[in-house]
């Protein structure tokens, strides 16, 4: 069975073509260039790179997989959440193509895709329940997943998310756009408790608007003194990396023994951070079910959401009505 998937939820524009759930393409043109210089996505930039770019990653998609429409049997789309303009844009693509090629399709939460990533190319069998961790720039929350279509959110930011906290930082920093990538090249273990940030937590609940705001006001105070030299960023930049990523790790653990769920996924654009990464496989050492999605398919990708759709419509899920509309939130 061939899916194609279709994802415009940000600033990626994404089609991938699979068969089951081995990823025979992944074709994503980003346009985030266009957006550096505002230090953030404009959502009126990537609604207009991606009516202009989503034939043309289709194309290379069907070349790329050796498979030409004709032989997809199944389209699955990002309708939720997302950047309004953006969603549409994809959705109604893919409506346009379903009715075209007379295909079903499927519309799916791209936040439940990311959970989806790690099981990309993998034959084994899916064991629920897990916990759920979906970390990126946009969205920060913990899940109880017992099915696909049985996703309970545990927990989730109550301000800014975690990967919007390390672009803002970056950005008042002067390190420039996207800021996670920035910041964990920068980053040095040394320097983890150079300085004591702390991040908010209720509960399972994450708050990182604490963080953010001390940072701008270290920077402020270290200005005035006329310290703030690239040493001392970068030892602000670990110190904050430190507290806001290990703050994660702490609530991942605590929902594993106070749910007693042995199994964590993990997916998202965060979960691309090095030191993020090597936390979580050092848990996994002591007795987790570690399950992290690779880096290629831990940003937004239509692969994801292509083996999602895929899941579910062998689930039962039949074709999305016509008048399924984008949801942002």
């Amino acid at each position: 069975m061939y899916t194609l998937g279709i994802e415009t939820s940000c600033d990626e524009t994404s089609c991938a073509i699979l068969e089951k759930r081995k990823v025979l393409s992944n074709i994503t043109i980003s346009s985030l260039k266009e957006h550096k210089k505002y230090g953030g996505v404009v959502p009126e930039i990537a609604t207009r790179a991606h009516l202009k770019n989503i034939d043309k990653v289709l194309e290379l998609s069907q070349r790329k997989a050796g498979i030409l429409l004709k032989k997809i049997d199944l389209i699955s789309v990002t309708y939720k959440p997302g950047l309004f303009g953006a969603l549409v844009v994809g959705l109604n693509f893919a409506k346009a193509l379903s009715l075209a090629i007379n295909r079903p399709f499927v519309g799916v939460n791209h936040l439940h895709a990311h959970l989806f990533a790690p099981f990309l190319n993998q034959k084994r069998r899916i064991k629920f329940p897990f916990l759920g961790l979906v970390v990126s720039g946009g969205h920060t929350g913990i899940y109880r997943v017992d099915d696909f279509d049985k996703i309970k959110i545990l927990g989730q930011t109550r301000d800014d998310a975690c990967g919007e906290v390390f672009d803002k930082v970056a950005k008042a920093y002067g390190l420039g756009y996207p800021g996670g990538p920035i910041i964990d090249r920068l980053f040095k273990l040394k320097y983890k408790n150079d300085f004591r940030f702390k991040c908010g937590r209720i509960g399972f609940d994450f708050s990182f608007s604490g963080i953010k705001t001390a940072l701008i006001y270290k920077k402020m105070e270290m200005e005035k003194k006329g310290t703030f030299g690239l040493k001392v960023r970068q030892r602000l930049v670990s110190s904050f990396q430190y507290a806001a990523l290990e703050t994660i790790i702490a609530i991942v653990l605590d929902a594993k023994n106070k749910l007693k769920i042995k199994s964590v996924v993990c997916g998202g654009g965060v979960i691309a951070n090095e030191y993020l990464r090597k936390r979580l496989k050092e848990e996994k050492s002591k007795g987790i079910d570690l399950f992290i999605a690779p880096k290629e398919y831990s940003g937004d990708n239509a692969a994801m959401v292509a083996g999602l759709g895929f899941y579910l419509y062998n689930k039962g899920y039949q074709n999305s009505n016509i008048g399924l509309k984008a949801e942002a939130n």
